[in-house]
């Protein structure tokens, strides 16, 4: 790699003389993925201190997991922008771009953030709103149209979960207004995209009633399918951890054997 210094300032700073270059480099960041390429890493030292973790990035996290096709490339970017936000990890930088390679719009990856602040608290949607806004203008990309929901929709919240608002009927009515009536039924994001987000971040937060809650939504109302749930369970795993994922899983099968299905024939 060649460096090129093109200006050089002095600064003094607390008496120390400080040289300060605006350098260039001839090496080009990847700003595009092609079919079953690893993204860009953020130093080519990131796995130095645990070698055999490279290893398994490469073999095992974007050679087997993000290859198999129980989800799209576009989905698990989907769950993935979701899950980085929700934890504020700092691969979201990585993970913004590579789901505008994988399908997502601008616009998608902007509900994206919306949807999964209702989940995690805003300070997660300020940072990946601002990481988002940076890997648009790398690109020359600008946010076109965010439809809003269709008015009038109203929801009630289930007597299952009255308990939940009881001491806060504020927060009970906002969900019904805002998360349901709102967030929920904007057109951007289909039922199904907005439960496999749904569904990643609970597990991720380790959320085990509203997990609970959101896999049965999943499977009864948004067309996610159990085959579904399990890959997202899989996929989050590496993002979010073997505890959380352990959780999950317990969640999924009591959902499953619920409803008859016959685990020989998941994958």
């Amino acid at each position: 790699m060649t460096i090129r210094c093109e200006s050089l300032v002095l600064v003094f700073v607390s008496n120390l003389l400080v040289f300060v270059g605006a350098c260039t480099s001839d090496v080009v960041s990847q700003t595009s993925f092609q079919e079953g390429e690893l993204p860009a890493l953020p130093s080519p030292n990131l796995y130095a201190g645990s070698p055999y973790l490279g290893s398994l990035r490469d073999s095992l996290v974007y050679g087997e997991i993000w290859e198999r096709p129980q989800l799209s490339k576009r989905d698990r970017s989907l769950i993935t922008v979701a899950v980085l936000q929700a934890l504020t990890r700092d691969e979201l930088e990585i993970h913004i771009p590579r789901g505008l390679d994988n399908g997502l719009s601008p616009e998608e990856i902007s509900e994206i953030i919306l949807h999964v602040t209702l989940y995690a608290g805003w300070p997660t949607g300020v940072q990946a709103s601002l990481t988002a806004a940076a890997a648009f203008e790398d690109r020359g990309l600008s946010l076109g149209d965010l439809p809003e929901a269709p008015a009038g929709v109203e929801m009630s919240t289930p007597s299952s979960l009255s308990d939940s608002y009881a001491a806060v009927p504020r927060l009970g009515e906002l969900r019904n207004s805002l998360l349901y009536g709102d967030i929920w039924e904007r057109p951007l994001l289909s039922k199904r995209d907005r439960s496999l987000i749904t569904v990643a971040v609970n597990q991720a937060l380790y959320a085990t009633n509203e997990l609970r809650t959101h896999i049965n939504q999943a499977l009864d109302e948004n067309d996610v399918t159990p085959q579904e749930i399990s890959e997202v369970i899989l996929h989050v795993t590496f993002y979010a951890g073997w505890p959380a994922a352990v959780n999950a899983g317990r969640l999924a099968t009591e959902a499953f054997e619920a409803r008859g299905v016959n685990f020989f024939e998941l994958q």
